[in-house]
């Protein structure tokens, strides 16, 4: 179910240079082109107990062991705990339970989502939910995508009502059409004040070339038409730094 526990900085996204622990769950139903977090099951759990060494042991139990871990490596800077993945909510009711656990002891939350399913959605004081583009994979369906965007906004709209500070991000690719995201954030706006993380997607084995700087911008605006200030550029700033 878990595959690592780690101390960083959150790369991406609003709450981006934050202090968090990550816990990272296997297994997710999606084959995004770009994804660089992907988990064999049979490996089992690891923990870096001294952050930022890259040195991790074995763990196979965490499961019951997963609050003293987090314990263990909660520092003063601490802003939340993440659950991420691949696709968190494949265990959503384990997630549910640690959560409470969490809040009981004075954690914040943090859920990091593909959105697929908004039936598992529950309360986290953040979350970020990924919305994915035709692009993102090699091979989709018209049905299928349409689909995944309406659950992807179902679970926005679910966490915004719940109480939730939640914000989307969307990972830009040089084919992606920039009328596309700002209908995106149309339709983020009609949800309410929900803020849109653009993020330009890194060099990877599957993708080599990056959107223009003019993309990026042109975005940005389109998007502004809709949600005014809520919109920002971010980029996976723990890839540049050699962190985890």
């Amino acid at each position: 179910m878990i595959s690592e526990i780690f101390s960083s900085i959150m790369g991406e996204g609003n709450f981006i240079g934050r202090r968090y622990i990550f816990v990272r769950f296997k297994g997710c139903p999606l084959n995004c082109i770009y994804c660089d977090e992907y988990v064999k099951d049979n490996i089992p759990c690891r923990v870096e107990e001294i952050p930022g060494s890259g040195e991790f042991k074995e763990c196979p139990d965490i499961e019951d062991k997963l609050i003293d871990v987090i314990g263990k490596l909660k520092t003063p800077d601490l802003f939340a705990v993440s659950f991420t993945g691949g696709e968190p909510l494949l265990y959503s009711n384990e997630i549910k339970k640690y959560s409470e656990i969490l809040h009981d002891l004075g954690y914040k939350t943090h859920l990091e989502s593909n959105g697929m399913y908004p039936d598992r959605i529950s309360f986290f004081d953040y979350a970020s939910i990924d919305i994915k583009l035709p692009e993102h994979f090699n091979d989709i369906k018209i049905e299928d995508y349409e689909k995944l965007y309406k659950n992807e906004l179902k679970s926005i709209k679910k966490l915004y009502d719940l109480g939730s500070n939640v914000y989307a991000k969307i990972v830009i690719m040089e084919n992606t059409d920039p009328v596309v995201i700002g209908d995106i954030a149309k339709d983020l706006s009609d949800i309410g004040n929900i803020m849109l993380c653009i993020q330009p997607v890194s060099s990877c084995l599957n993708v080599k070339s990056l959107p223009t700087q003019k993309k990026l911008l042109d975005i940005m605006e389109l998007c502004g038409a809709h949600l005014n200030d809520n919109v920002i550029c971010t980029s996976q700033m723990h890839k540049y730094l050699g962190m985890l």
